[in-house]
């Protein structure tokens, strides 16, 4: 009787030996845990600030003063030149998740329709997306077409539908490249999602 006693007491200190040892692995996974999410959050942190920085640098470096966006960038609604057949259409929409514009693609242009109000004269839009990136493309084409690497047919062109001061809509001509493309979506998306966070 003596002997199982002993038995019975060497497999409870088994045991409790064997769930100790489990409560510390277990403690170390959670301390683990808990460094780990320290870690990610200061690094969430540091690349937030790298982001507001790189803003205020492409802020700095593209936006222009009002006075040097030429007068006929924004025309009244006129006759529609020729686009070609539709290619895609897309949603350009915020990080949140809410729709800014559709991007209509054709063959020879591209029509942009504002899904949010966008005054024409708010700095992201006039000074970025217009001055630097429309009249940017405008101007190299027209450096070739000087140059005798482009005719004038083929020159970037666009047109801004305006409505009581907001751009009901972008029309651009000649765009000829994928790269062009992709980078009018992508200065868009950037330009419409700061105009949204300057409405709210």
């Amino acid at each position: 009787m003596k002997h199982k006693k002993i038995l019975v007491h060497c497999y409870t200190v088994k045991m409790g030996g064997e769930l100790e040892e489990h409560v510390r692995k277990l403690a170390e996974i959670r301390s683990y845990i808990q460094r780990r999410i320290e870690e990610l959050e200061e690094e969430r942190r540091k690349l937030e600030l790298l982001l507001e920085l790189v803003d205020a640098a492409l802020s700095r470096e593209s936006f222009t003063r009002a006075s040097e966006l030429p007068r006929e960038a924004v025309r009244e609604a006129k006759p529609e030149r020729e686009l070609g057949r539709p290619v895609s259409e897309l949603t350009i929409s915020a990080r949140g998740g809410r729709e800014l514009a559709r991007f209509q693609v054709y063959e020879r242009g591209v029509i942009v329709r504002p899904l949010i109000d966008l005054p024409f004269s708010t700095p992201p839009f006039k000074n970025f997306f217009v001055a630097k990136i429309l009249e940017g493309y405008k101007r190299k084409d027209e450096e070739l077409v000087e140059a005798g690497k482009l005719s004038e047919d083929q020159v970037f062109d666009y047109e801004l539908i305006e409505e009581g001061g907001f751009v009901r809509e972008i029309r651009v001509y000649n765009y000829r490249e994928r790269r062009r493309l992709d980078e009018l979506r992508s200065a868009l998306r950037w330009t419409l999602n700061r105009v949204l966070e300057r409405m709210r």
